[in-house]
């Protein structure tokens, strides 16, 4: 079934199953020769190295035809590993001292347009359904399928397999299912599934891999599986958005509390579970009977899952309650779920935040958003920002705290502020009248000096109910040091940028000034523009000179060249 090779070998085949077992001491290379034309896949399904060697004393190295280093499997490497490289693939095995032998299986292909079967791809949702291709007819040869499956935070994947029906092998080397507990196959490894069986599995974040392998012979059925959302703790989960609540409830915990999800509605009785499995209540802040709350510059948005009990004379069920609540707070949205049964109450609570937006316009009318990036302005160009917030709440606005700048998208010194706890800090800053969900916000086009062309902003934004006077959003300037912001209301930061400067010559235009490299910048002005120059190094070494007499040399920082408002 497989090919062995002691100490290294040559292979020429379209396709080939290789099993190396090595001992000490060696390093051994396998060449897997394709054609430049043709894409060579390398499936690693066993990986058995000495487990007490770092990965300097022992790996497996995966080179390309350049030898271009694709990967290195180390002894705690995970046993599944994928590789894909134009042309010839070189394998080296490099051992330590230790009595030990060394087992890796891997699998060869070139991937042709004849087996390359469009499966896998990216799930999102509640629940759903994935299975191998044709099921439930035989599996093609060379399936290679990848899904990435997101559900939402605070809950987990939980999976139930109706069929597996793959090559039998009990260590799952030909024919595998690979789940990953993770975004990736760099996650940890859940299970291997191979053979025929059935199985269930529940992962420990909201999101799951799942790689489906098969190689050229013994096609049987493969797989089906549904896939839910389940609650993180089990039994019941919240999250916010700028526009609703989600509330899921994990159904085998309601029916053990004598309840299914025809029984649960919202504190409007027409608001009922948009799914049975997992039940899922969207809570929308207007609507569906949700209050709306501000207290101490605090808002907050609750509403009540209902499970009534039996209708008549007498029941056997308690009266089942899950308050849900969104506060908004300082840096975050408190989620908050408290479930009470006969006046007994458990509580749940998690954090998120809201959706802030930053986009540039081209005009004050903020009819037209710049759609281009980065943002190419003259300088003292007017630049026109709109700060907002996805929300449905009519009462909400929002006020520019802190804005500031930097050349750099790390905002590592040299910074600028536009403006700081609401106090205007540049000439040419200029708020307009805010909206339901916005601000707006302009100032004058600079740069920094020392060569940098790039503009980068980071604002900082509070979300304050309108009707509330003593808000943050009301306060304006604030000058003293410190601030009570977190019971003003919400906050959240939001970068964005570059603007750059366009270019005017053909030394500009083809990139002679750099943000990166500390070069000269050399320039055909006019002649004007020389004596200009001139005039001012002239002044810049008078001053100089005076200065050095009386202070000691410092080192040059940087510096912010104004621009008189225009």
């Amino acid at each position: 079934m497989h090919s062995a090779a002691r100490c290294g070998a040559s292979f020429s085949d379209a396709h080939k199953p290789v099993q190396i077992q090595v001992n000490d001491n060696v390093e051994c290379t396998w060449s897997i020769d394709r054609p430049s034309s043709e894409t060579t896949r390398v499936i690693f399904s066993i990986l058995e190295l000495n487990p007490g060697a770092d990965c300097s004393q022992e790996n497996i190295t995966i080179f390309n035809e350049n030898y271009d280093v694709l990967g290195v499997l180390c002894p705690n490497s995970p046993r599944i590993d994928v590789y894909e490289s134009p042309g010839t693939v070189y394998i080296q095995v490099s051992t330590d001292s230790a009595a030990f032998e060394r087992t890796a299986y891997f699998l060869y292909y070139s991937v042709t347009p004849e087996i390359d079967i469009d499966c896998g791809g990216s799930l999102q949702g509640l629940s759903g359904t994935i299975s191998s291709p044709n099921y439930p007819n035989r599996h093609p040869h060379f399936a290679f399928c990848l899904w990435h499956l997101e559900v939402p935070k605070n809950t987990k994947v939980k999976l139930s397999f109706s069929e597996i029906f793959i090559e039998v092998d009990p260590l799952c080397r030909f024919d595998f299912i690979a789940l990953y507990d993770g975004p990736d196959t760099n996650a940890p490894i859940l299970d291997i599934l191979c053979g025929r069986t059935v199985a269930e599995l529940e992962t420990t974040s909201n999101t799951l891999t799942l790689l489906f392998s098969a190689d050229y012979a013994n096609s049987y059925y493969g797989f089906s599986l549904d896939y839910s959302a389940i609650p993180q703790s089990n039994n019941s989960s919240l999250s916010c958005s700028g526009e609703s609540m989600t509330a899921i409830l994990n159904p085998d915990y309601i029916q053990g509390l004598g309840y299914n999800a025809n029984d649960l509605t919202l504190k409007d009785p027409s608001c009922v579970a948009q799914s049975a499995n997992p039940i899922v209540f969207e809570v929308p802040f207007s609507g569906c009977g949700t209050v709306k709350k501000v207290e101490d510059h605090l808002i907050y948005y609750t509403n009540t899952i209902h499970g009534r009990p039996d209708a008549g004379v007498i029941t056997r069920r308690n009266e089942l309650q899950f308050i849900v609540t969104c506060e908004l707070d300082s840096d975050s949205s408190a989620e908050i779920m408290y479930m009470t049964t006969d006046d007994v109450i458990h509580d749940q609570q998690e954090s998120g935040k809201y959706d802030v937006n930053l986009a540039f316009y081209h005009t004050q009318d903020f009819d037209s958003p710049v759609l281009d990036s980065p943002y190419l302005v003259d300088l003292n160009d007017n630049v026109y920002l709109q700060a907002s917030v996805k929300t449905q709440d009519p009462d909400l606005t929002v006020f520019v705290d802190t804005c500031y700048t930097s050349p750099e998208s790390n905002f590592q010194a040299p910074n600028y502020d536009l403006v700081r706890n609401g106090c205007t800090k540049d000439d040419t800053y200029h708020n307009f009248p805010s909206g339901n969900g916005f601000a707006r916000f302009s100032f004058s086009a600079f740069r920094f000096l020392n060569a940098h062309t790039s503009v980068y902003l980071q604002c900082r934004v509070v979300i304050c109910d309108i009707n509330d006077s003593g808000s943050r959003c009301n306060q304006g300037c604030i000058t003293r040091q410190r601030r009570d912001l977190n019971s003003k209301g919400w906050k959240t930061h939001a970068v964005f940028g570059p603007i750059r400067l366009k270019p005017h010559s053909e030394s500009e235009a083809s990139g002679s000034i750099s943000e990166n490299k500390d070069e000269v910048v050399k320039t055909d002005q006019g002649t004007l523009y020389v004596v200009v120059i001139s005039v001012l190094v002239v002044n810049v070494v008078i001053v100089a000179l005076v200065l050095m007499k009386y202070y000691r040399k410092k080192p040059t920082g940087y510096t912010y060249l104004p621009v008189p408002t225009q």
